[in-house]
């Protein structure tokens, strides 16, 4: 596992830097295949009826699916797509070779009443100057190889002064998560907010935040809004499908395929400096009063109840508009993301019931 990067010892000792924060033989696609990976496509929990499809890699990223036997509870199963006859927990495991490989438990529920797709949160607490960081960004495109539009980005960038991309509010989700202290640096990586994903120079391995995607969800999330010369206004919903209490609703502005130079040091991505980078979801704004998110009275988390929160918000000239994005997402008591979902501004959706 690579180190962390904490901006100011980088600076002061830049040999330091040299050598913490370059690739190595060890990085994606220059060591040998020591073990397997083994991922459930589009998520670990499915409704009971739907197929699971299992993929099969190496740590150097080879797709061994073809030539793996695939167990499910002990059992070889036929090729790589298996169907639960019955709702439960499944543990899937695979043989190839001598190569050791740790299981996944898959889950297959029943659709009871109503239900919202579910998606998870992708936070990236990154910089341009940092050269691992690009791990990241390789990690969220595999993520979107195998979900279906199941997560929704968050590039955080810091540290103020070091990244053009920096903020006010980035930085104030920095120190929230305290990725500025002394355990935690760049990269830092969170699923929906309070689940740490280990930056590791295997960027393919999805089991942690696939492990995280949900069959369906309880809670429902529609944004809308309309641009109004450089005023932007906001109409948010939230739709409950069983009684909640102690919830709070979090929202941002965010802009996307941000382009600029970035340092990197994993040569499988690149040359030292990519010049023409693009960044994904940058942290522009909060809409809500704090990061942290906002309390949702508990009288209309209820059955069948909605929570309607209006923001506006005044477009800074220097903003692309045709690549802002709202992110919305509704957190449980302990700050940990429920569901989450994005929409480009001046555009409306409605409730994704499944």
């Amino acid at each position: 596992m690579k180190k962390k990067l904490l901006f100011p010892f980088c600076v002061i000792f830049s040999l330091f830097l040299i050598l913490s924060c370059s690739g190595s033989q060890s990085d994606e696609g220059d060591a040998t295949a020591t073990y397997l990976i083994i991922s459930s496509e589009g998520g670990n929990e499915k409704l009971l009826g739907k197929t699971f499809t299992f993929k099969v890699k190496d740590n150097l990223n080879h797709d061994i699916t073809a030539e793996t036997e695939i167990y499910v509870n002990d059992k070889l199963i036929n090729g790589n797509l298996y169907t639960p006859g019955e709702k439960g927990t499944y543990t899937v495991s695979a043989k190839y070779k001598a190569f050791p490989v740790n299981p996944i438990s898959v889950t297959a529920i029943v659709n009871e009443g109503i239900n919202f797709k579910h998606r998870i949160l992708y936070e990236d607490f990154t910089g341009t100057w940092c050269g691992n960081c690009t791990r990241a960004g390789a990690r969220a495109k595999n993520l979107t190889l195998q979900t279906d539009d199941g997560f929704v980005f968050l590039g955080v960038h810091g540290p103020s002064g070091q990244d053009p991309w920096s903020n006010a509010i980035s930085t104030e989700l920095e120190l929230f998560k305290n990725v500025t202290g002394a355990d935690l640096g760049w990269p830092t990586m969170f699923i929906n907010r309070n689940t740490m994903w280990e930056d590791m120079e295997n960027y393919t391995d999805m089991s942690l935040p696939l492990s995280q995607l949900k069959a369906s969800s309880k809670i429902g999330i529609k944004i809308g809004s309309a641009i109004s010369g450089n005023t932007l206004n906001i109409d948010t919903r939230v739709s409950f499908a069983q009684n909640f209490t102690g919830l709070k609703i979090a929202a941002f502005i965010v802009e996307d395929e941000l382009v600029g130079k970035q340092k990197n040091y994993i040569p499988a991505l690149g040359p030292p400096t990519i010049y023409d980078y693009v960044h994904h979801n940058v942290l522009r704004n909060k809409l809500t009063s704090s990061v942290a998110g906002e309390n949702i009275p508990d009288e209309q988390t209820v059955v069948s109840g909605e929570y309607a929160r209006s923001f506006q918000f005044s477009i800074p000239s220097d903003y692309n508009r045709n690549h802002l994005k709202i992110i919305v997402a509704v957190l449980d008591g302990a700050g940990a993301v429920l569901n989450v979902r994005e929409e480009k501004i001046g555009a409306t959706n409605n409730y994704e019931f499944l």
